[in-house]
C-alpha cells in the first residue's frame, strides 16, 4: 500500500512540475520541439487574426472620420469605402452650392446698388442712376413722417441701414415701406413725367381726420407697355407691380437662398453620414467578433486527472470573463 501511495505522489508531483507544458507532455513532445521556429508563427498568426475588435473604438473612429472604424473592424467591407465616398460628396456639395449662393448674392447686390443704368423718364428723357437709392427713399420717408402725427409713419418705422449691410439688402426687398428707393417706383409715382418731384395727394375720399395719401405721379397720364401701367387700370403703389425692379431683385434673392438651402441640406447630410458611419462601425465590429475564438478568453486546455486508480487524459474548454 505504501508503494502504491508513493507512486501516486510521484505522479502528481511530476504533473505539477510539467503542468505549464501539459499538452507537450501529453503528446510526448520535449522542450526542444516546443521551441521549434515553425510553431511560433502559427501561434502568432492565430492570435492576430482572431483578435477581438472594440466596438466603441470603431464607433469613435467613424464618428470622427467616416470609414476609419470600418477599416479597423473589417477593411474588406463595402461600407469601408462607401462612407468616405459619401463624405467627399457631401463636402463637395456644401462647397459648390455655397459658392453658387455667394455668386448669386453678389449678383443681386450688384443689380440693386452697384450698377449705373440708363433709365428713361415718362417724357423720354434718359437719366443715369442706380436702381436703388437711399436719397430717393429718404425723401419719401420725410414727406410721410410730416403728413400726420397719428399714422404709422414715424422715425422708428423707417430704419434702413446707412451702409450696404446684409440687413440693408434684406430690407429693400422684404419690406414694402422701403420700395420708395427703387428708380421705377420713384419716377412713376413720386415725380411727374419729367422727373420733377411731386407731393402726395389724398386718397379718394380721404380727409384730414382720416389721413390717407397716395402719389398720383405720372402713371395715369400714359400707357407703358414695358412696366404694365395703364390709364384704365391704375397700379397700386404698394404692390410688386409698382416696381418691377424690386420684383426682379426679390426673384434674384430667392435664387440665392435656394442655393444656400441646398448647401445646408448637404451639411445635414454630412452630419448624418458621420452618425450612420459610427453605427455601422459598431455593426461591423460585432460581426467580426462573432467568429473570434479568443473573444472572451476562450481556449482549449489539455490535462490529466487521476480517477479510479488510473491517469486519464482530459480536454477542457475554458472561457475567461
Amino acid at each position: 500500500m505504501r508503494k502504491y501511495v508513493s507512486l501516486v505522489l510521484m505522479i502528481l508531483l511530476s504533473f505539477g512540475l510539467f503542468a505549464q507544458n501539459s499538452d507537450d507532455w501529453l503528446w510526448g513532445e520535449d522542450e526542444e520541439d516546443v521551441q521549434q521556429p515553425e510553431q511560433a508563427p502559427e501561434q502568432d498568426f492565430i492570435r492576430v487574426n482572431y483578435d477581438k475588435k472594440d466596438a466603441r473604438r470603431a464607433m469613435i473612429y467613424s464618428m470622427l472620420l467616416p470609414g476609419a472604424g470600418q477599416y479597423y473592424a473589417d477593411k474588406s467591407s463595402f461600407t469601408t469605402y462607401l462612407f468616405p465616398a459619401l463624405e467627399i460628396g457631401m463636402i463637395a456639395g456644401i462647397m459648390v452650392f455655397n459658392a453658387r449662393g455667394v455668386s448669386k448674392t453678389d449678383d443681386f447686390e450688384h443689380y440693386a446698388t452697384e450698377e449705373d443704368v440708363a433709365y428713361e423718364l415718362g417724357d423720354g428723357t434718359v437719366i443715369i442712376t442706380k436702381r436703388y437709392s437711399r436719397d430717393r427713399q429718404h425723401r419719401i420717408e420725410d414727406i410721410l413722417m410730416g403728413l400726420n402725427t397719428q399714422d404709422i409713419y414715424e422715425s422708428s418705422y423707417f430704419r434702413l441701414d446707412d451702409s450696404n449691410t446684409q440687413h440693408f439688402y434684406e430690407d429693400i426687398g422684404k419690406y414694402p415701406h422701403y420700395v420708395f428707393g427703387w428708380a421705377d417706383w420713384y419716377y412713376h409715382f413720386a415725380t411727374d413725367q419729367a422727373g420733377i418731384d411731386q407731393d402726395p395727394i389724398w386718397y379718394p375720399g380721404g380727409y384730414e381726420d382720416n389721413p390717407g395719401w397716395v402719389w398720383s405721379g405720372n402713371y395715369p397720364l400714359y400707357d407703358d407697355e414695358q412696366y404694365g401701367y395703364s390709364v384704365e387700370i391704375p397700379v397700386e403703389n404698394n404692390t410688386h407691380a409698382s416696381s418691377l425692379m424690386r420684383k426682379k431683385y426679390v426673384d434674384m434673392r430667392n435664387e440665392a437662398k435656394a442655393e444656400y438651402k441646398i448647401g445646408r441640406m448637404f451639411t445635414f447630410g454630412l452630419a448624418a453620414n458621420h452618425l450612420a458611419a459610427g453605427l455601422d462601425a459598431i455593426r461591423l465590429a460585432r460581426k467580426a467578433n462573432k467568429g473570434v475564438l479568443s473573444a472572451g478568453g476562450l481556449r482549449l486546455d489539455y490535462y490529466t486527472s487521476y480517477r479510479d486508480n488510473n491517469l486519464t487524459p482530459n480536454i477542457a474548454l475554458k472561457w475567461n470573463f
